[in-house]
């Protein structure tokens, strides 16, 4: 079965990406100065960074509507594919898995819609192992099955630099803001079964790395085997000691980085970056290097 592997424009994946391992994407909108736009199709991530610093009020962020992702689904089929899975920004913070739900309902054809419970580079990192294992003539079914064990295990580290665009977007308050500030105090945010919650304080922004790489260290083992991301607002070399630590503490099969788009920017504000790792177990640790070793050979 010819398995084709649909996502949004929030998994922050670039359009080379997407091109060169046949991934559809379906936009989010931001709305800002009284216009809309197709997240990274209108408004490159780039763009919305720039700009972002001087606005007075915040963009609103939309999700797609069903009629959007139809128009993929077709695409999709009509191109040759016999099936599709559909992988997506958490439901639990977006409305877009809902929308992909409705639509999926209006075509001809299976299309199994996965709420990745994550965001950004996290939903990247399900929509890369579903490529591979599509190509290798995996089975919708079978998508399904490794899709929902992964994301179980999936779970990111993100820390905003500054507090302002999480007290402006209501995430908190103005106080905590200004205590925040006052004290120099960075929080680190755990993203995991679709929801964020706090992971640690740190004081200063040189200490959100290895903030983060303490954080992990509390819930994974030394020496597992990984998959990782690094999501960030454009600047990967002022992370590579946070990649580095990464690599020496866990045994890294694969990574992905991206710049975190306009949706996600517009919460966190630029500068902030994020740490997401997804544990393989042996079997898929396995399979992974299987993967590898057969597109090397290609």
């Amino acid at each position: 079965m010819s398995v084709a592997v649909v996502t949004d424009s929030t998994s922050d994946l670039s359009p080379a990406w997407l091109s060169a391992h046949g991934v559809r994407t379906v936009p989010l909108m931001v709305e800002m100065g009284g216009e809309s736009y197709r997240d990274r199709l209108d408004l490159s991530a780039e763009d919305f960074l720039r700009q972002l610093p001087a606005m007075r009020e915040l963009p609103h962020t939309a999700a797609p509507s069903p009629g959007a992702f139809r128009t993929v689904y077709e695409e999709a089929f009509a191109a040759g594919a016999e099936a599709i899975c559909s992988i997506h920004l958490a439901g639990g913070l977006s409305s877009t898995v809902r929308s992909a739900e409705v639509a999926a309902r209006m075509v001809d054809g299976p299309v199994a819609v996965i709420d990745g419970e994550s965001a950004s580079l996290g939903t990247a990192l399900l929509v890369w192992w579903a490529t591979r294992r599509a190509a290798q003539g995996a089975s919708l079914e079978q998508l399904g099955q490794e899709l929902t064990a992964l994301k179980g295990r999936l779970f990111a580290f993100a820390a905003p630099v500054t507090l302002e665009y999480l007290a402006r977007g209501g995430r908190i308050g103005q106080a905590a803001r200004l205590v925040g500030t006052i004290l120099d105090m960075k929080p680190i945010l755990l993203l995991e079964h679709g929801h964020f919650r706090p992971a640690r304080k740190v004081r200063g922004e040189r200490q959100i790395a290895p903030g983060m790489v303490a954080s992990a260290a509390e819930r994974l083992a030394e020496g597992t085997p990984v998959l990782a991301a690094l999501g960030h607002s454009g600047s990967p070399e002022r992370h590579q000691g946070l990649v580095d630590s990464i690599n020496r503490r866990y045994r890294v099969r694969g990574w992905l980085d991206g710049v975190i788009g306009p949706v996600i920017s517009t919460h966190v504000g630029p500068g902030a970056f994020g740490i997401i790792l997804l544990p393989l177990s042996e079997a898929e640790d396995a399979l992974w290097t299987t993967m590898t070793e057969e597109e090397e050979h290609e």
